[in-house]
């Protein structure tokens, strides 16, 4: 399954920072989200703060829509304009 099929829908931070980490093999794809859910909502986790500015980043080149509000992902379904 590719990431855009994975973040087709919105996605909280945190479940998608999880899923985004599955599919980077951070987490095994057996992983409970409920095991790893305190990176995301704690300090001092330094891959929960990663993935989430991975999804920040993925957000501003355009891959990504962010939701500022919900704070919540999903893939942007249109092309990314590489001009």
């Amino acid at each position: 399954m590719e990431l855009k099929d994975v973040l087709a829908d919105w996605r909280d931070y945190d479940d998608a920072a999880f899923r985004l980490g599955i599919f980077l093999g951070v987490f095994p794809p057996d992983q409970k989200f409920n095991w790893v859910k305190p990176m995301f909502w704690q300090d001092g986790y330094p891959v929960g703060d990663m993935l989430v500015d991975i999804l920040d980043r993925m957000a501003e080149a355009g891959v990504l829509l962010k939701d500022e509000e919900d704070v919540r992902y999903k893939w942007n379904p249109a092309p990314i304009d590489l001009s």
